[in-house]
């Protein structure tokens, strides 16, 4: 596997290098169906727009249902901080918990990156 590099930001924006490392919570749901397909797309494009001379390498983590299941949290710190740590991510759709004290997923990701700053 290719070595991937964090995006940046720089003084006139993002810095993106050649091989840049984007996390991305699959889903759930419709989610994971939705993934096999887009990322297909998403590396087409990058290939024939950059003749293969850029790749990104996709980083997974886990929020919704599969966060639940593989760390007990439906939004782990870790993937938080993946998404503050390389400045651009992606998600697919996020189950609401219902009684977990959490009103939307989507709300409490934004709340915590904060994006429109």
């Amino acid at each position: 596997m290719t070595a991937g590099k964090k995006i940046t930001m720089g003084e006139e924006g993002l810095e993106v290098p050649d091989t840049p490392v984007v996390p991305f919570i699959e889903g759930d749901g419709t989610g994971p169906d939705i993934w096999a397909a887009a990322v297909r797309v998403f590396d087409a494009a990058v290939e024939k727009s950059y003749n293969g001379n850029k790749k990104i390498i996709w980083k997974e983590v886990f929020a919704g249902e599969k966060g639940y299941k593989k760390t007990g949290s439906w939004l782990p710190g870790s993937t938080v901080e993946a998404f503050r740590e390389h400045l651009v991510g992606i998600k697919g759709p996020l189950t609401t918990p219902v009684g977990g004290g959490i009103r939307s997923l989507n709300v409490a990701l934004r709340q915590k990156l904060d994006p429109y700053k």
